[in-house]
């Protein structure tokens, strides 16, 4: 009877180990997923941006284009509301409200609005990555982890924002007041790139973005040195990817430490 017992006892301890196993399991893999719809939508923002600011900017035909990326942006922010966490929905639906809007009649819109309504969805997009990462991090007891990536984090928001604004800037770059304002964030945009240089060394020493940075200590130290708009913006183009690639950095380390490396991103 005796052996019986303990039988039945090891088969039951064996038995909730096998269950917490699998919702374990099973919670590493939502954050996974919901870490890669994301991830994808925050590419299709800027990819968005990008077409829409050509437009509004240089007048350049990007129907096709732009008609292909806002479908892409419903599926997949479809998907991520579909396959997110009951108490999680709602905040994944006011971001596809702030996408469906950047959407809407962008071609009304000024460049500098049209910037702002895609700085806001693209940081929405980033501070719940930062959300799904920072839980993520919690449960699995890695404060080692958590508090590198806090940092590192900070570096990158914080050079988002400056590249916010230098490229509102833009516009008026011809005025002296807004040719002042575009070198001061020149230089700011310099260091915090040199800052996340420390973070993702091979990120910010591209070829593009060694040009880029370049030009920007070109036009903080010589008032003198002229640049057209179209190329002043394609830089800032450079640049954005650039930092977008030192957070994927940032993602893809984490997420290999804690479960498996994230999947290449599937280009619009």
């Amino acid at each position: 009877m005796f052996v019986i017992i303990s039988m039945l006892i090891s088969i039951g301890i064996l038995g909730l180990m096998f269950y917490f196993s699998k919702q374990r399991e099973s919670t590493l893999q939502r954050k996974y997923e919901l870490l890669i719809d994301l991830r994808q939508l925050l590419y299709l923002s800027r990819q968005h941006r990008s077409a829409t600011h050509h437009a509004l900017m240089f007048g350049e035909k990007r129907e096709a284009e732009l008609s292909h990326l806002q479908d892409l942006l419903h599926e997949k922010s479809n998907h991520l509301i579909s396959t997110s966490h009951f108490d999680s929905k709602p905040m994944y639906r006011v971001l596809q409200l702030k996408l469906k809007a950047l959407m809407n009649n962008w071609q009304d819109r000024s460049i500098a609005r049209n910037q702002m309504m895609h700085g806001k969805a693209i940081r929405h997009c980033m501070f719940l990555m930062d959300e799904v990462m920072l839980a993520w991090l919690v449960e699995s007891n890695r404060e080692d982890l958590s508090e590198e990536y806090h940092m590192n984090w900070q570096q990158v928001i914080d050079s988002m924002d400056t590249l916010t604004q230098l490229r509102i800037s833009i516009e008026d770059m011809h005025t002296q007041d807004g040719s002042a304002r575009l070198r001061h964030y020149c230089d700011l945009l310099r260091r915090k790139l040199n800052q996340l240089a420390l973070i993702s060394p091979l990120s910010i020493a591209s070829p593009a973005c060694s040009k880029a940075m370049h030009i920007l200590s070109e036009l903080h130290e010589n008032p003198a040195f002229d640049i057209p708009q179209e190329q002043l913006y394609q830089l800032t183009s450079d640049v954005s990817l650039s930092i977008a690639h030192v957070y994927d950095q940032m993602l893809a380390d984490v997420s290999e430490s804690l479960y498996i490396p994230l999947p290449k991103l599937v280009v619009a």
